[in-house]
């Protein structure tokens, strides 16, 4: 399946971004089999699970994702690649209103364009971009509301699975990065 999943993503992107795409979607993917407690050998889809789990436990879900992991991921990432797809900004927190550095999606970078050009058929795909575009951020309940949303078969849809991996990094970064500004 990677092989398959490289091959549809090298017609848009050069390998360094497509490696980095992948690690992404590897490292996610990794992340929830650890939560739902599978081993590399299962037939089980995790990104399907996710699903399911979130449909279930809507909107008081949270899927664990080692942090520190994140941050080396970072590290393997193309320097190119990641600051084209998340882009940092300023977020308050608490009740002295602590100001911290935050992750966010870029709505214009080249692979959330992908994302919108590939998934015209996906109105999931189409809607969440739409509103991402509009709010000019992400929340968790952007994930939580789509989730319900997504039709039956299509949690094998490369577009979606990315779509979902950028989605939960940014917010788990978000959630965990405590980093003063």
């Amino acid at each position: 399946m990677k092989e398959e999943i490289s091959k549809s993503l090298s017609a848009q992107f050069n390998n360094d971004e497509v490696e980095s795409i992948l690690l992404c979607m590897d490292f996610f993917e990794n992340e929830l089999r650890t939560f739902f407690n599978l081993n590399q050998e299962s037939e089980e889809d995790p990104i399907g699970m996710f699903i399911e789990y979130t449909e279930g436990n809507y909107p008081d879900f949270e899927i664990p994702i080692d942090f520190r992991a994140q941050q080396d991921l970072y590290q393997k990432l193309n320097t190119h690649f990641f600051y084209q797809t998340w882009g940092y900004g300023l977020l308050k927190r608490g009740e002295d209103q602590t100001t911290y550095i935050s992750l966010n999606l870029k709505t214009d970078g080249p692979l959330l364009k992908y994302l919108k050009k590939s998934s015209k058929k996906i109105s999931v795909i189409k809607d969440y971009l739409n509103t991402l575009k509009a709010a000019g951020d992400i929340s968790p309940s952007m994930v939580g509301s789509m989730a319900s949303f997504i039709p039956m078969g299509y949690e094998k849809n490369l577009e979606l699975r990315i779509l979902l991996t950028l989605h939960y990094l940014t917010l788990n970064d978000r959630n965990k990065r405590r980093d003063r500004m």
